[in-house]
């Protein structure tokens, strides 16, 4: 994965229409600015189409955000105890990488971690 800079330059696939860029855009920043550990970002529909894909993460990879975010909540029992939207967040971990998968408001978000940019710090 690139390094997070690109992606405030300007490097991120919006795969959606622009009518909704502007508020994915400054979601992702968002998540740049309050995760330092961040080093990518996907943005996937509910029917788990792209919206915005960022620093490596492959438009292609969209419906299985949303494909492991769904299978979680239905392997959750029937009253479990939520995060407050009511939907889990996945956390996957591979090496000094962590993926973290959230759905809310019809919407998925993928974020990959790179742990060693903690240890940099």
């Amino acid at each position: 994965l690139r390094d997070s800079a690109a992606y405030r330059k300007g490097s991120a696939t919006h795969c959606s229409d622009n009518t909704m860029e502007d508020g994915i855009s400054k979601t992702i920043q968002s998540v740049y600015k309050s995760d330092p550990l961040a080093i990518g970002v996907i943005v996937v529909d509910d029917s788990g189409l792209c919206l915005a894909s960022d620093n490596g993460i492959p438009e292609e990879a969209a419906g299985l955000f949303a494909s492991i975010v769904a299978r979680a909540d239905a392997a959750l029992p029937p009253n479990a105890n939520h995060s407050d939207d009511g939907t889990p967040v996945v956390q996957i971990e591979a090496g000094q990488f962590v993926i973290l998968i959230k759905q809310a408001y019809n919407v998925t978000m993928g974020i990959v971690r790179d742990k060693a940019k903690d240890v940099i710090s």
